[in-house]
């Protein structure tokens, strides 16, 4: 078992889970926490952020975006080609632009607690069974009927079994 802590600007989220990554990749790319760590357009680039949540800085080729043309078909007439097709994307140069990569929004913690649930059923197992024996550690003190020793083995094993 895995307990996940989503740190955020101003609060932490919490959550247990056996196998946590499939819902933290679903969220992540949904965005649900904020943004993850990104590469954006440089200030000098017209890109706008806080300096403080800058990373690392560089320099990378684009390819600008092009604008949709329908691809002009080959023409025939009587089975003989008059003109050829003409492709529908045309080829443009990429240019290089300025980026920041920016920090996540958020941070992820995961922390294994497995040891810890067992302890804590261990723990209450002991604590029960103790309960369950207290009765004959009483009746002892208050009527001098012996408790068994194999009783107070097991209760002396259940308390050294108690972590807190």
């Amino acid at each position: 078992m895995k307990l996940v802590r989503i740190h955020q600007k101003d609060q932490i989220r919490e959550f247990k889970h056996a196998e946590p990554n499939d819902h933290i990749n679903l969220c992540v790319a949904q965005n649900i926490w904020g943004l993850p760590e990104r590469w954006v357009p440089h200030k000098d680039e017209g890109g706008f952020y806080d300096d403080a949540d800058v990373l690392d800085e560089r320099m990378a080729e684009i390819v600008p975006a092009v604008p949709f043309q329908p691809e002009i078909p080959a023409v025939y007439e009587g089975g003989i080609l008059i003109s050829e097709a003409i492709p529908a994307v045309p080829e443009v140069p990429a240019v290089m632009q300025k980026q920041a990569k920016l920090r996540a929004e958020y941070t992820i913690e995961i922390t294994d607690i497995s040891q810890q649930i067992e302890q804590e059923r261990i723990n209450n197992e002991a604590l029960a069974y103790l309960s369950s024996t207290d009765w004959l550690i009483i009746r002892e003190m208050d009527s001098g009927l012996a408790c068994p020793v194999e009783i107070k083995a097991l209760r002396q094993a259940a308390r050294e079994a108690i972590i807190q």
